[in-house]
C-alpha cells in the first residue's frame, strides 16, 4: 500500500521490524504491534482520502494481528450503503460478509468482533476471523491480545470516519456559502417578485439541504398565500391556502414565527401541500420585511430522510435565507409601485396618458391590414361648474364613479385612461371594421345616462366624445389621438 504523506508525495506503508535479538526482547512481539499502531495513527495526518485511509489502516491492523483475516463494514455519514474493507478474505465472499457484520451478526466461526463508534455516532463494526489451518482445515482460537489490538484500530478507524465527515461537511458548507452569496447577487438583479421567487426556489434547496423548496406570496385582499414558485414539479401541489382553512397560516400572520409541518399533526389544507410528493416533514418560515407580511418560505423532506437538525441548523438556514428573499420581496413590491405610480393616474387608478400612448403605439404596429385601430376620447360636460358647486372632494368622487362605469363598458382587451383633468380616453385595438367602433361608442355614451350619487345626491352629467378609426399599416400614435380629441362631438 502507498500514502500520501504531509508533502504530498508518496510513501511505501512501513512496517515494524524486530531487533536482531527480537524474540529475546519481544517474545510475544508487544513492541512491533505497537510500532505499527503508532504507524496507523501517525497515518492520520496523511490527508488521504477515507477509503484508501482505512485500506492503509487495516494493512496495518493486519501486520499486527498475523494469521488473521480482518473485515471492516461501516455506513459513512451522508453516504449510501455500506462501505467495506478486507484482508485476508477472497474478495467475492466480502460483500456478503459485510452485510453479515453491518446487521449485528458474526461473520465467520471464532470471529471476534468490535463496534466502531466514536463520540458522535456508531459507524459499523470491525471484525476479526481466525484462518484455517492449511493442513487440517480446523479453526484455531484467536489469541488473547487481539481484543485489545482490534479495539485499538477500531478506534482508529472511527476516527478516519469522523475526518472525512468532518471534511464532507466543510465542503458542504462551502458550497452553501457560495450558494447563499450567488443568491444574494441573483435576488439583487431580479426585476420582480416572481423572478425573485424563481431565482430562491432554485437555490435554496442547496442552501438548506432540502428536498423542495416553496415560496408562497399573501395576497391581502383574498386572504390567502398564493403559489409563486417551486424546485421540482409543482402542479401536484394546491395553488393557494386561505386563512381561513389554516390555522397554521392564522398563526404566522399573528406571531410571525415559523412553524416545523408535521403530516401526523398538521390541519388538512397543509397536509395537502405536503402529500405532494411523499413529503412528511417541513419548515414553514414567513417571509416579513418592515412589519409586512410578505409570504411564506418553505422547506420539506419526503417520508425517511427528515434530517436530525430539522428545528436548529437548517430551520437556521432557512430563515436567514428568508431574510434575504423578503429584502428583495419588498424592494419589488416598491419598485412595482413606482412602476405603477409612474403609468397610472393617482385617483382613478387608470392608466395615464403616456401608458395610453405606448398602448396606442402597440396596437399600431401589431394590427393587421383588415382590422383597424379606434380611439375614443371623452370629456364632462360643466365639470368646472360642479367643483364649484359641489367642491373638489365631490368631483374627484365623481372622477372615480366614471372610471368604474368606463372600465365596465369596454372590451376586455381595450385601454381606458385618463388623460388629464375631466378628460378620458379609450383605445380599441383589432378592429374588425370601422363601424365595430359605434357599439363601444354606444356603451361609452349609455354610462352617463344614470345620474351619479354625490355626497348621497343624484347629479346629472353628460359627456362629449371624439372619435378616430385608424385603418392599413404606419399609424402614428400622436395623429390618431390628436384627431380624437378634435372629433369630441356631443
Amino acid at each position: 500500500m502507498r500514502t500520501p504523506d504531509r508533502g504530498g508525495r508518496l510513501r511505501r506503508r512501513s512496517r515494524a521490524v524486530l531487533p536482531a535479538d527480537g524474540p529475546a526482547l519481544d517474545p510475544d512481539g508487544s513492541a512491533v504491534r505497537l510500532a505499527a499502531l503508532e504507524a496507523a495513527a501517525a497515518g492520520l495526518a496523511s490527508g488521504a482520502a477515507t477509503a484508501e485511509a482505512l485500506e492503509d489502516l487495516l494493512a496495518r491492523a493486519a501486520d499486527a494481528l498475523p494469521g488473521t483475516g480482518l473485515l471492516l463494514a461501516v455506513t459513512p455519514a451522508g453516504g449510501d450503503g455500506v462501505l467495506s474493507r478486507a484482508v485476508g478474505i477472497a474478495s467475492a465472499n466480502v460483500p456478503g460478509l459485510a452485510a453479515v457484520l453491518i446487521g449485528g451478526n458474526a461473520p465467520g466461526p471464532g470471529a471476534l468482533v468490535v463496534d466502531v463508534v466514536s463520540g458522535r455516532r456508531w459507524h459499523g463494526r470491525l471484525a476479526a476471523l481466525p484462518l484455517a489451518d492449511a493442513v487440517d482445515g480446523t479453526i484455531p482460537d484467536l489469541p488473547p491480545r487481539t481484543s485489545r489490538v482490534l479495539t485499538a484500530y477500531a478506534g482508529l478507524a472511527a476516527a478516519v470516519l469522523e475526518r472525512g465527515a468532518a471534511g464532507d461537511e466543510a465542503r458542504r458548507e462551502a458550497a452553501r456559502a457560495t450558494a447563499l452569496s450567488s443568491l444574494g447577487a441573483a435576488l439583487a438583479a431580479a426585476p420582480d417578485a416572481a423572478a425573485v421567487c424563481a431565482e430562491a426556489a432554485a437555490a435554496l434547496p442547496a442552501v438548506i439541504g432540502c428536498d423542495r423548496v416553496i415560496l408562497l406570496l399573501w395576497e391581502t385582499g383574498a386572504g390567502r398565500l398564493r403559489v409563486a414558485a417551486g424546485s421540482g414539479p409543482t402542479d401536484t401541489i394546491p395553488d393557494e391556502l386561505y386563512a381561513e382553512e389554516t390555522p397554521e397560516l392564522v398563526g404566522m400572520l399573528t406571531d410571525r414565527t415559523p412553524r416545523v409541518l408535521r403530516w401526523e399533526t398538521c390541519s388538512p389544507a397543509v397536509r395537502d401541500l405536503l402529500g405532494a410528493g411523499g413529503i412528511t416533514d417541513a419548515l414553514a418560515v414567513p417571509l416579513v420585511a418592515g412589519g409586512t407580511f410578505l409570504g411564506v418560505a418553505t422547506a420539506s423532506w419526503p417520508a425517511g430522510a427528515t434530517p436530525a437538525g430539522l428545528e436548529t441548523e437548517h430551520l437556521d438556514r432557512l430563515r436567514a435565507a428568508s431574510d434575504q428573499v423578503a429584502v428583495a420581496l419588498d424592494r419589488a413590491r416598491l419598485a412595482e409601485a413606482l412602476r405603477h405610480q409612474s403609468t397610472h393616474d393617482p385617483l382613478t387608478g387608470l392608466p395615464n396618458r403616456e401608458l395610453l400612448r405606448q398602448r396606442l403605439e402597440t396596437a399600431l404596429t401589431t394590427v393587421r391590414p383588415d382590422q383597424h385601430v379606434g380611439v375614443l376620447c371623452c370629456d364632462l360636460d360643466g365639470f368646472a361648474a360642479l367643483n364649484a358647486e359641489h367642491g373638489a372632494t365631490a368631483g374627484d368622487e365623481l372622477l372615480k364613479q366614471v372610471a368604474a362605469r368606463l372600465r365596465g363598458a369596454v372590451r376586455p382587451a381595450d385601454t381606458i385612461a385618463r388623460l388629464g383633468a375631466d378628460e378620458f380616453a379609450v383605445v380599441l385595438p383589432g378592429l374588425g371594421s370601422p363601424g365595430d367602433v359605434e357599439a363601444v361608442l354606444g356603451r361609452v355614451r349609455a354610462c352617463f345616462t344614470e345620474p351619479f350619487r354625490l355626497a348621497r345626491r343624484p347629479v346629472q352629467v353628460g359627456t362629449t366624445v371624439g372619435v378616430a378609426v385608424h385603418s392599413g399599416e404606419w399609424g402614428v400614435a400622436d395623429v390618431l389621438l390628436g384627431a380624437a380629441l378634435a372629433d369630441r362631438r356631443g
